[in-house]
């Protein structure tokens, strides 16, 4: 049923993204709706409209090649007029609308040669799992939208939804290349990126992994002399985590890890795995993890004071709680008596909420 009803909105979806199968409805209700009329108006005098086989084929022959039998009547005269005018208008209408999408199709397919762009996302290797990465990175809530740059050796592999049906593809580009490839990595302008993801390269199989550590070497090169991207590495198998982070990956991410950890907390709590999924999903009704930089108001405070600061104001959407911070590669998450200190000067707040916070009018306790 599911499926069934996936096709038919399918269906529906490209029925009102293209005139193509309006213009062929217009053909064929035209074509049916003349026929018939010929028929009945020249049936007893004029034996090419006699039946109406006849008569449709006869309408069909004048809409895409002029006419052929002449009706004798003036009704029979005044249908053909039509048909052959709606007939040319319909057919220049078919053929442009092919070729408006053959045209997109090429478009989106082709790769980029030249970019020039900075604070965007550069992603390297394709699978077709990226496209919920792309779709999470450009959701409607995210308040700041940053372009995709895919490098991938084989572009006819990255098949994107049409961005008329999905607007989260609007921002994506395709530079063709090896991501090993210093040059290809320059030309993606990963050293002006705000963040470089590494996928797992699956055509590779057991040496997956060993493509990724090449890959964050590269990208460190390039980057080598100007401001460092955040690199995010993808590790199929955990016992390379350390070698990722070796080889210049800031953070490393293991499915097969984190989904035994998530098992393993679901077993011992049930519904465990409904937490982390609202925590992981972006959506408008979803909260999300953000790091923030301590706001200047804050500094100098105990942890508890600075989130006691966000308790006063729940009923704004931006109500959000203090779950943390972030010091000098240090995570803090709900910390113990005086584990935190003072807030300082660089501190990254952890913080849980709806939708990013804006802490410029943050208030601190006891202020008027």
């Amino acid at each position: 049923m599911a499926s069934w009803r996936d096709t038919l909105l399918s269906v529906l979806t490209a029925w009102n993204r293209h005139q193509v199968w309006k213009i062929l409805t217009a053909i064929v209700v035209i074509w049916i709706a003349s026929g018939t009329a010929l028929h009945f108006a020249e049936r007893g005098t004029n034996p090419a409209f006699g039946t109406l086989r006849e008569s449709l084929w006869n309408v069909w022959v004048t809409l895409f090649s002029g006419l052929n039998n002449a009706p004798d009547s003036p009704v029979g005269r005044l249908v053909v007029s039509v048909v052959l005018v709606v007939g040319v208008a319909l057919a220049g209408l078919f053929t442009a609308s092919v070729a408006s999408i053959l045209v997109e199709r090429s478009l989106r397919s082709r790769e980029v040669t030249n970019l020039e762009m900075s604070d965007h996302l550069v992603l390297c290797n394709w699978s077709p799992r990226a496209l919920d990465w792309i779709r999470e990175v450009h959701s409607g809530i995210v308040t700041d939208n940053r372009p995709v740059v895919i490098v991938h050796d084989t572009p006819d592999e990255v098949v994107l939804p049409d961005k008329q049906d999905e607007p989260a593809f609007n921002d994506v580009y395709i530079v063709k290349g090896e991501p090993a490839n210093e040059v290809i990595l320059r030309r993606a302008k990963v050293a002006q990126a705000h963040s470089v993801v590494i996928l797992s390269d699956d055509r590779q199989e057991q040496h997956a992994d060993g493509k990724t550590i090449v890959c964050c070497i590269a990208v460190k090169n390039v980057c080598v002399q100007e401001r460092q991207p955040n690199i995010v590495a993808e590790c199929q198998d955990p016992k390379y985590r350390l070698h990722m982070r070796k080889a210049g990956a800031d953070e490393v991410i293991s499915a097969a890890d984190f989904g035994l950890r998530l098992m393993a907390r679901a077993s011992l709590f049930h519904g465990m795995t409904r937490v982390y999924q609202e925590l992981l999903s972006i959506r408008r009704d979803a909260n999300e993890m953000y790091m923030v930089p301590v706001p200047a108001q804050l500094v100098g405070m105990d942890f508890v004071a600075a989130a006691s600061a966000f308790l006063p104001d729940r009923t704004m959407m931006k109500a959000c709680l203090l779950i943390g911070l972030y010091r000098r590669d240090k995570m803090m998450l709900n910390p113990v008596g005086t584990e935190a200190g003072p807030l300082c000067e660089g501190d990254e707040l952890i913080l849980l909420s709806q939708t990013l916070p804006d802490l410029s009018q943050l208030k601190p306790p006891d202020s008027p």
